[in-house]
């Protein structure tokens, strides 16, 4: 049966006004996720960028056997300053003020974020240091003297080591209320070493448990634990952290978030 032609003016007329409400109910929901994802930003923002000072940061530590032998623990250990005197009289002093931190991190959610950070730490060094190499030939193994050991050059300057270290991190935030956050995360990758050459001896001295080389430049593996971190605040945020590596023991600064 055929309907008249009103009747389908009629049905026309209503399938119309149905496409107008869908696409106007489609726009509502664009909208509204549009806003729901506004208000989740301005509630939760998605980057942060900030800068830290950690002290005791243990840096230049992990460092390739060819460059001290097996036996090589790195430079220093987490002290701001040292002082070592050496038998023959020579001494070398070491202080630095800390690991300072660029930060950036970018929140997938509540809980997940990567991120990135460049610290820096300087070591201002003092030294008046005779090298000496060892042979397994030498009088204290075979006789014919008091030890192995002959001098092979002598440093006597003052400098500074620099390190610059590129990591990447993951943080996972685990208490999210109010203006708290309470999160821990890693970060992993290299270390820059850059040493002032008046620092340095001439050549690679070579002794019985490897090498101690004279390069300016080498590049090691970077490690930070952050086992404890707290941020206060919305967008203008005060943060600290325990942990341990590059960048500190503990650490401390600002962040903003947007």
């Amino acid at each position: 049966m055929f309907c008249s032609f009103s009747d389908q003016m009629k049905l026309l007329r209503y399938f119309c006004i149905m496409k107008k409400n869908i696409a106007f109910l489609g726009c509502l929901f664009i909208l509204g996720s549009l806003y729901g994802q506004v208000e989740e930003t301005k509630l939760h923002p998605k980057h942060e960028i900030g800068f830290s000072v950690g002290a005791f940061p243990l840096v230049g530590f992990i460092s390739p056997p060819k460059d001290k032998g097996l036996l090589n623990f790195g430079d220093y250990g987490f002290e701001h300053t040292s002082y070592e005197k050496y038998e023959d009289g020579g001494y070398e002093k070491m202080y630095h003020l800390g690991s300072f931190a660029l930060n950036y991190n970018y929140h997938f959610n509540r809980k997940h974020s990567l991120g990135a950070s460049l610290s820096w730490v300087g070591r201002h060094i003092e030294i008046n240091k005779t090298y000496y190499e060892s042979s397994i030939f030498g009088g204290g193994f075979l006789g014919g003297g008091s030890s192995g050991r002959y001098p092979v050059d002598t440093v006597n300057g003052i400098g500074w080591k620099h390190y610059f270290t590129l990591q990447g991190n993951y943080r996972y935030t685990y208490y999210r209320k109010n203006n708290i956050s309470l999160y821990f995360g890693i970060h992993c990758g290299a270390v820059l070493c850059v040493r002032d050459k008046k620092i340095l001896p001439k050549e690679t001295i070579h002794n019985l448990f490897g090498y101690e080389r004279n390069d300016q430049y080498y590049l090691n593996p970077a490690f930070h634990l952050n086992a404890f971190g707290i941020d206060i605040g919305k967008k203008n945020v005060f943060n600290m952290e325990l942990g341990i590596g590059t960048q500190g023991i503990i650490k401390a600064g600002y962040k903003y978030k947007f």
